[in-house]
């Protein structure tokens, strides 16, 4: 039977990892991998290096660590949009969650950021970048995309709103500077140039 002073330390021990976890996912986010050290992660985390390194050896595993819990909340708000009719309306609810996930959720712009700067391999990009095409694809072939914008430049063009929409977040929680539009209004002027029947 297990006693309940080890199911205590179980739980603590589960506390102190999820707690650097956060802790070095604020850093990563605002510093990046090259300008996060693990004495900073201990400090934002109020925990010591001891306990640092008794869950993550290094810092390469601990943002491993950082970029699996990120990923797997974007891949099931990923997953969680509900089915559309037609591309531009999928793609649309695809890229709010998306962004409003990125903005409102450390983890998430922590991994995203430690993957685009190689520290850390993951697919997720990749397979976002892959969605977005299909469904911008599936815009050119039904005739929603406007005339004379291409599909790639329109990926392109996703790819970088999303990628403002973080760093829109890093820089407000970071105080340096007014909060810009709202991302569903950005969003929308983007959609209104894209889509053919708004022309």
């Amino acid at each position: 039977m297990i006693s309940e002073a080890y199911m205590k330390k179980s739980e603590q021990a589960a506390f102190t990892r999820a707690n650097l976890v956060l802790s070095a996912a604020r850093r990563f986010d605002r510093y990046g991998y090259d300008g996060t050290t693990l004495s900073s992660v201990c400090v934002e985390a109020n925990v010591t290096l001891g306990a640092l390194t008794f869950h993550f050896r290094c810092k390469a595993s601990l943002a491993c660590a950082v970029v699996q819990k990120g990923v797997d909340e974007l891949r099931r708000t990923s997953a969680a949009r509900p089915t559309a009719a037609g591309a531009l309306t999928e793609l649309s609810l695809l890229v709010l969650q998306v962004a409003k996930t990125l903005q409102g959720n450390v983890l998430t712009r922590a991994a995203v950021r430690l993957i685009q700067e190689g520290h850390v391999a993951s697919d997720w990009l990749d397979l976002f970048h892959e969605e977005v095409s299909r469904l911008l694809e599936g815009a050119t072939a039904a005739g929603d995309l406007g005339a004379g914008v291409r599909s790639a430049t329109a990926v392109r063009l996703v790819m970088y709103v999303v990628e403002g929409a973080m760093a829109d977040a890093r820089r407000t929680l970071a105080g340096e500077g007014p909060t810009g539009p709202d991302f569903v209004e950005v969003w929308s002027a983007v959609l209104e140039g894209l889509d053919a029947h708004t022309r």
